[in-house]
């Protein structure tokens, strides 16, 4: 707090006082006394923190902004555990601080912004707060915009606060509406004002921010004031698009907006705040078109909203000169919008969001706004505008984002006219991003039938041109994009569009391989997938470009070890020579020999050598390699691999090494078992059993669950006694994991034999004893059924859920003891004493351990499961709902109600019903999926599996040990319970 010393000394000293307090202040205890901070060493003794309480709020009023920034940081820090319990001034130095001046005002703003409030200090401090917040917002003589603009991010805090903790509507809706009232004539007011002295892009970006948070998480409250909002909104996007042109776009006008400097000498460049409103308005846009209250807005200004997008998603000179001087940020920046959020990535992104949110309606529009736009260009052409050709490129942008929609509705849009003009724009030989932009857009269209044979064979033509050497390189990647979509539209129909496409793939694999020398990552990448398609396209055409190819491959995958996006790239190059067999041979060549030099180094080297690298290229060979496997697979490479594991303690090894064995035991299990008279096997018993020793990193088991049960599918009676060993090692291991996936994965392993084996499995299990003496059916289902509700994967979700099918269904027909003499402990809230309505926290609720039977646990599992595959097909309507209040009130949007926490599972990311992961490249999985016993439909299964049981004389007993909350799940199909 010593100004007298230097800046940089006091800067350093902030980020250690910082450190401390986060690392040794500890958490307070119930009754606010300090508790150890776990793993950061002693807690900070009563008097030191006495003393940093009293001398840290000093700093709030130091001339610096770092300094001020820093405090502010550490005393909302030291809050989360002191306040109010402890500090309880803290509040007083706060609003003492929004009544100085304007050091200190921006030093107690920057700590409400960290604040996090809980329920009862929102309600008593909030009002309070926004006071502050409302006078120091609206007094523009006596504070700078920058901290009326932190006043209005404090306001945005507020509000998600309330929302958050406030859940009562009745509580909630007066104190939003008083704040409303008092603050939204202002942001209004300043919204709609000019750039000067009171009002800035700045603040108008955060008012802007607070509108879109309220669209989004409370729309009941400003739908009142929509009708005066989006006329400034309107106003505001359409007045500076002229300026935005000129000025960014073009750079045909300097600048006009001032640059400040801060009391640290940071730029505060109002240029760079221009375009930040400009993505913060498209954003509100985007949140508008998908809010059901405010579509119908949208729907009244589509065609002029549509073309004003248009405007702003032109390609600014500034971006145009960044491209040339470096390819790889043009693939980067248009490859599907881009990476960086910029204006015209977000205006893509309300293009996208029109499209998803109104489908064919939106094609009148887009028609109407484009040939405004192309009379415009023409106009600007016969005016000598040298950059009339932008619009028509942004056309063509805004037409890409609706590809799809308007090749399934071309009787709503005229194609044809449009393509017509996008094939007269290849002419503008001087303007190489306009002829770039109407390759690739022609060629995402070249599918359609109004694509004729003459005018494909034209446009290739100019494509195999454009990749000459005196071409700009922006045409060049942009003509790559066009092959790429020429050969993927024409994989399947054997015709005469896709005989003059193959008959110049000579020319276009020339042109890309001319390109590959010296280009980065993600250009390589780009071009390698081009050439992966086009070898795909054309299988013949792979054996005459092989002797290219496979170099190249191999060149690729020893320069980028460390590239996972290359790596991933060039193995689907090299799958796709695998599986042409007469590139097969060459490529195992060309590629074996170096695999194993690589898997053969030892010590130092081959810590450097990227061997987990060399072993998934391996891995992708062996995959895609037919029955026999080759010699040079076999005799050399598979020991290669095999040593290299056993003797590497690098986990990313061990795991690679793993998948590497299940791909050989997938394709050729005879051959590996017949490896050195039974030394094959031996082999692939070290391995696994080393991958499941529980001494070794858990990591390392991430995927054995699929390598045990390729064992024992593909090698079956090959195995002998060796079934016990793996399964013993699979429950060993089981033992000491905690990492959910690998749990999953050993589960899986007894749940598929559960589906294929019951029998036998059962008898192992129980005879087997666990690791604590009980059976190992015990420790098995207390691991399975503890955890099942969080697994995910669509064929580990569906392989355990058949299997507490067929088990539970097995045990009660069965009455098998070895099944319902199993008791499990299980967490249960105990609805009767927990009858409060109001939210309560974990340590709160009334959670209680309980034993109740395995097949109890079962049933109560299926009902879940069943419960979140109806769930999952509600989303859709909860979605569309126009009125957030009334989605927990129609019956069975929420199939579960009044009932405690529902599970959460990580599958709702990508599981599905009843369809295969097309992305997922596993053979075994797909092997399996594809087998009879999955080919069901797992929410029509449950539901039939649950109402047969209903007619059981055992369900009456079953039901009795539900929920109220399960019980309403199967009265939702119609099953009667008591």
């Amino acid at each position: 707090m010593n100004q007298s010393f230097e800046l940089p000394l006091r800067q350093i000293a902030c980020v250690m006082l910082t450190r401390y307090v986060e690392n040794h202040w500890g958490e307070c205890d119930e009754d606010g006394n300090p508790s150890e901070a776990s793993g950061c060493g002693p807690v900070a003794t009563d008097q030191a923190k006495r003393t940093i309480r009293k001398i840290l709020p000093n700093g709030l009023y130091d001339p610096n902004s770092k300094i001020r920034s820093s405090v502010a940081h550490t005393i909302s820090t030291i809050a989360t555990t002191d306040w109010p319990s402890v500090w309880t001034e803290l509040f007083d130095i706060i609003i003492k601080c929004l009544g100085g001046n304007e050091n200190s005002i921006h030093g107690a703003m920057q700590i409400l912004e960290d604040f996090i409030y809980d329920e009862k200090q929102i309600v008593e401090l909030g009002p309070v707060v926004i006071s502050e917040v409302y006078r120091i917002f609206e007094s523009e003589q006596n504070y700078t915009i920058k901290t009326r603009t932190l006043a209005i991010r404090i306001l945005k805090k507020l509000f998600y606060s309330i929302s958050l903790n406030i859940t009562d509507k009745q509580e909630q809706a007066p104190m939003m509406n008083s704040i409303l009232t008092s603050f939204m004539e202002k942001l209004i007011h300043y919204l709609s004002m000019n750039s000067g002295t009171t009002s800035n892009f700045m603040l108008r970006t955060e008012i802007v921010k607070i509108l879109t948070f309220l669209v989004t998480g409370m729309p009941k409250y400003i739908q009142s004031y929509m009708e005066r909002i989006l006329p400034v909104i309107w106003q505001l996007l359409t007045q500076i698009a002229d300026t935005y042109v000129k000025v960014i776009v073009n750079q045909t006008e300097i600048s006009p907006f001032p640059v400040t400097y801060s009391d640290c000498g940071d730029d505060e460049d109002e240029l760079t705040n221009f375009t930040n409103m400009i993505v913060q308005i498209f954003e509100f846009i985007q949140c508008i078109i998908g809010a059901g209250k405010f579509r119908a807005t949208i729907k009244n200004v589509l065609t002029d909203l549509i073309y004003i997008v248009i405007v702003y998603i032109q390609v600014p000179e500034e971006q145009i000169e960044e491209w040339q001087e470096d390819p790889e940020k043009f693939v980067e920046d248009e490859d599907d919008g881009g990476m960086e959020l910029t204006v015209r990535v977000s205006g893509q992104d309300v293009l996208v969001a029109l499209y998803e949110e109104m489908g064919s309606e939106i094609l009148p529009s887009l028609q109407e706004a484009l040939s405004r736009h192309m009379n415009v260009a023409e106009a600007e052409k016969a005016a000598g505008n040298e950059f009339w050709w932008k619009i028509q490129e942004a056309c063509m942008v805004a037409v890409h984002a609706y590809n799809e929609l308007i090749l399934k509705s071309e009787d709503q849009f005229d194609l044809l006219n449009y393509l017509t003009v996008v094939r007269n724009c290849l002419n503008y030989h001087d303007c190489p991003h306009l002829v770039g932009r109407a390759l690739w857009t022609l060629s995402t269209y070249s599918g359609s039938k109004l694509f004729n044979p003459q005018m494909l064979d034209e446009i290739l033509m100019v494509t195999l041109q454009s990749l000459q050497e005196d071409k700009s390189i922006i045409l060049k990647i942009s003509a790559v994009r066009a092959i790429y979509s020429f050969v993927k539209n024409h994989e399947k129909p054997n015709d005469e569009k896709r005989a003059l496409i193959q008959n110049k793939l000579t020319g276009f694999l020339e042109g890309i391989l001319d390109l590959i020398q010296g280009c980065k990552s993600s250009v390589l990448g780009m071009l390698l997938e081009a050439l992966t398609t086009i070898i795909t396209f054309d299988k013949s055409f792979a054996v005459t470009a092989q002797n290219k190819l496979i170099p190249l491959a191999l060149a690729v995958f020893l320069k980028y070890p460390e590239d996972p996006f290359i790596l991933e790239v060039v193995q689907e190059l090299i799958k796709a020579l695998c599986q042409n067999p007469h590139c097969l041979q060459p490529l195992q060549d060309k590629f074996i020999s170096t695999i194993v030099s690589i898997l053969s180094l030892k010590d130092e080297q081959a810590n450097t050598a990227k061997q987990d690298i060399a072993l998934d290229v391996l891995t992708t060979i062996v995959r895609y390699s037919q029955a026999p496997l080759s010699s040079a697979l076999i005799e050399n490479a598979f020991p290669a691999m095999i040593h290299c594991v056993l003797r590497s303690d690098d986990h990313a090894v061990m795991v690679a090494g793993g998948e590497c064995l299940r791909a050989y035991i997938f394709v050729s299990p005879e051959q590996i078992y017949a490896y050195k008279n039974g030394e094959g096997l031996n082999y692939t018993m070290q391995l696994t059993t080393m991958l499941l020793n529980p001494m070794n990193n858990e990591l390392t088991a991430g995927q054995i669950g699929r390598l045990v049960i390729t064992i024992i599918t593909k090698m079956g009676n090959m195995l002998g006694e060796n079934v016990d060993l793996l399964l013993k090692a699979v429950i060993s291991k089981m033992q000491l994991v905690e990492c959910l996936k690998v749990i999953m994965s050993l589960v899986v392993v007894f749940a598929h034999l559960f589906l294929t084996q019951t029998e036998a499995v059962l008898n192992f299990l129980s005879t087997v004893p666990g690791p604590t003496g009980e059976p190992a059916m015990q420790f098995v289902f207390n691991n399975w059924l503890s955890k099942q509700t969080s697994f995910f994967g669509a064929y580990e979700r569906k392989v355990t859920t058949m299997a507490l099918c067929k088990l539970f269904e097995y045990g009660v027909t069965t009455q098998d003891s070895r099944l319902t003499s199993v008791n499990i402990k299980d967490l249960v809230i105990n609805e009767t004493t927990n009858q409060s309505t109001r939210v309560k926290t974990r340590s709160q609720t009334n959670h209680q351990w309980v034993s109740m039977p395995a097949l109890v646990k079962m049933f109560k599992l299926l009902i879940n499961e069943l419960s979140h595959l109806r769930e999952a097909h509600l989303v859709d309507y909860e979605t569309e709902s126009d009125d957030e209040e009334n989605l927990g009130d129609k019956g069975e949007k929420s199939l579960i109600n009044n009932s405690p926490p529902k599970q959460r599972f990580v599958s709702d990311l990508y599981f599905n019903t009843d369809e295969d992961d097309d992305n997922d490249d596993d053979q075994l999985t797909q092997e399996l999926l594809n087998g009879p016993l999955f080919q069901t439909n797992m929410e029509e299964n449950l539901t039939k599996f649950l109402q047969n049981f209903s007619s059981s004389e055992h369900f009456p007993m079953f039901v009795s040990s539900l929920t109220d909350a399960e019980k309403v799940v199967l009265k939702s199909i119609q099953v009667e319970v008591a």
